[in-house]
């Protein structure tokens, strides 16, 4: 999953904004897809056989949401071949094809939640059935429906048609300050350096 820093205009906050892949209804990915390594379960997961991608990066290109990945082979851990293949765990990886989030089936056949779901220390990623009508963030299980209404959720660039599945809650209150995002390899903070609020954060010594 990418977290990128957002900001909508330059008279407002920018925000931290956690963008997995949104296995929309209708993705373009998997239309573009020319051998059918990209594929849309029953379940209405999307995801990405690398023993059938030719790594033509079609998807990438065709995906809206910039969610995938091409993995160049540069890191070791896409490598790792201590287990089987299968296109349910992304792993091992496999140099010259596409990565992206899966909603962690494998994990959800266990009837666990994904890793990003588990692992959030603020519950702030719900997971479960839309057609069921029950998420859950580990502590807490609600209705979506009344979720939604009740916090004025949205689908980030809906209007595009292709019916994302992944939606937000606009927030209530900022907990913490932002920059505390920044608290993190210094190598991840320089893919900001060229965003004019890091900018200003850097030359005030926060980060």
């Amino acid at each position: 999953m990418k977290v990128q820093l957002i900001q909508n205009n330059a008279q407002t906050e920018p925000y931290w904004f956690p963008k997995p892949c949104f296995h929309c209804d209708e993705p373009p990915c998997v239309t573009v897809c020319p051998t059918g390594a990209t594929f849309k379960r029953t379940d209405g997961i999307v995801l990405v056989d690398n023993e059938r991608c030719i790594g033509c990066k079609f998807c990438v290109t065709s995906c809206p949401y910039s969610a995938r990945q091409f993995n160049w082979g540069h890191k070791d851990k896409f490598e790792d071949k201590s287990q089987p293949y299968s296109p349910e765990t992304s792993i091992p990886g496999s140099e010259g094809t596409i990565m992206k989030c899966d909603f962690c089936p494998d994990m959800l056949r266990q009837g666990k939640l994904p890793h990003c779901a588990q692992s959030c220390p603020m519950g702030v990623i719900y997971f479960g059935d839309k057609n069921e009508d029950i998420v859950t963030n580990g502590e807490e299980t609600v209705r979506f429906s009344e979720l939604i209404n009740d916090r004025g959720g949205y689908r980030h660039l809906e209007h595009l048609g292709t019916k994302p599945n992944v939606y937000y809650l606009p927030a209530v209150n900022r907990q913490f300050p932002l920059e505390r995002g920044f608290d993190v390899d210094e190598e991840i903070i320089e893919r900001y350096k060229d965003v004019p609020y890091v900018k200003e954060l850097k030359k005030q010594g926060k980060i």
